[in-house]
């Protein structure tokens, strides 16, 4: 009888999930691993807990699998079977433990491997998708990684300039040589070295405005209130487990593939940044649309801690703010959060809250007030090297003059 196998685009998504996870780029900062391998005499670690983590669990279609222990011997023999096929793995002979194939670099000595073979790629929209750069990249090298770092001051948001790992230096250096164009937009690719030198610069402005900020704060407060934003993230549901489904601290473990430089999840952004203004028959339309998040949905959810004065949201999209009457609230909603299994629930989502406050809380009420006081901010400014992209007096979209600001457009302008 034939030993069953997974298909060809599971198999290459398993196979290159648990590359990473074991991977030069992730295992150094992966607490939760590194302490399984050194439990382990052989230095490998379970498969079965291996195939729990979540994005396994997807890969696999592991729907009922909640821990290690609930996943069936077949789905480990046809991984471990993949996974053999991998030069930088090693499979136990039973087919029950994984682990690298070789030991890892002294941290000075991987770190420099590591950004020789990494290229800095911008500019990227900045709902980008990992999956889609990986596919990208990969017509050209074999990809280890793609990471999405996060902007300097606002660190719910992507600051659009992807890190790619490539397996090797050669690889990147050929990479580096293309001129290449994603998105209908003309790439800048550089080593990561220069992006590193210039992030170091963006985080240096960064921390003198703060305190420059810090230092007028008596003059600062009479320009605008503080302590009412919360900004949010929605996440699909579905999308996210909790530490006890993972038998796991989520926050330590593989799962959380280097989420100190990650936006955005692995599948995805669970809602399409589709623009349709919010009307009273989209409102009667998506009202019992548990798939659908609306400014009153937001609002019933966000009131249970206190005077909601504006629900900063476009349906459909997936990221916004909330403006409290008392900062108290905003505390009160920050801390819900935190204490929440990932979030508040609206609907069939999770909303990730944290607070505004310094520099983008300023910047927040000063576009707010260089738009004539209209109330639609939201996702209608992004930073891109600490500044804000403005646009014109109007917006696109025309709506409250607000400005679209929307990446690319002139490159892909010029493309065209």
């Amino acid at each position: 009888m034939a030993t069953p196998s997974l298909g060809e685009d599971t198999a290459k998504a398993v196979l290159r999930q648990v590359e990473f996870y074991f991977g030069d780029s992730n295992l150094p900062k992966d607490d939760f691993l590194k302490t399984k391998i050194n439990e382990s005499e052989d230095d490998m670690v379970s498969l079965a807990l291996i195939c729990s983590f979540s994005k396994m669990r997807g890969h696999l279609n592991l729907t009922e699998v909640k821990k290690a222990d609930d996943v069936p011997d077949c789905t480990l023999k046809v991984v471990a079977q993949t996974l053999r096929t991998s030069s930088s793995l090693k499979v136990s002979e039973d087919g029950k433990k994984v682990g690298r194939s070789t030991k890892l670099l002294e941290p000075e000595e991987l770190i420099e491997q590591l950004d020789s073979r990494t290229i800095a790629a911008s500019p990227l929209e900045l709902n980008v998708q990992r999956e889609a750069l990986e596919a990208f990249f990969g017509q050209y090298a074999k990809v280890n990684s793609v990471r999405l770092p996060h902007h300097v001051v606002q660190r719910m948001y992507f600051c659009g300039t992807a890190l790619i790992e490539f397996s090797a230096a050669e690889d990147a250096q050929t990479v580096l040589a293309q001129s290449l164009v994603f998105g209908g937009a003309e790439l800048e690719l550089k080593p990561k070295k220069d992006f590193d030198v210039i992030r170091e610069k963006e985080v240096e402005e960064f921390e003198r405005n703060r305190s420059i900020t810090t230092s007028n704060s008596s003059n600062a407060e009479e320009k605008y209130p503080k302590g009412l934003l919360v900004a949010f993230k929605l996440k699909s549901a579905s999308a996210g487990d909790s530490a006890e489904q993972n038998g796991s601290d989520e926050k330590k473990t593989a799962e959380n593939e280097n989420d100190k430089e990650k936006v955005d999840d692995k599948h995805g952004s669970p809602i399409d940044k589709v623009v349709e203004k919010e009307n009273k028959s989209s409102i009667s339309i998506y009202k019992d649309d548990m798939n659908v998040v609306l400014r009153e949905d937001l609002k019933d959810v966000f009131e249970k801690f206190g005077t909601v004065k504006y629900v900063d949201f476009r349906i459909r999209e997936d990221k916004g703010y909330i403006r409290f009457e008392q900062p108290e609230a905003a505390q009160k909603a920050h801390a819900a959060s935190a204490s929440a299994k990932g979030g508040l629930v609206v609907k069939n989502f999770i909303a990730n809250v944290e607070p505004v406050t310094g520099v983008a809380e300023s910047e927040y009420w000063s576009l707010l007030r260089d738009n004539q006081g209209k109330q639609r901010v939201g996702n209608h400014f992004h930073w891109r090297g600490g500044k804000i992209n403005r646009g014109g007096k109007r917006g696109r979209d025309g709506e409250n003059g607000s400005p679209r600001g929307r990446p690319n457009e002139a490159k892909r302008a010029r493309a065209a």
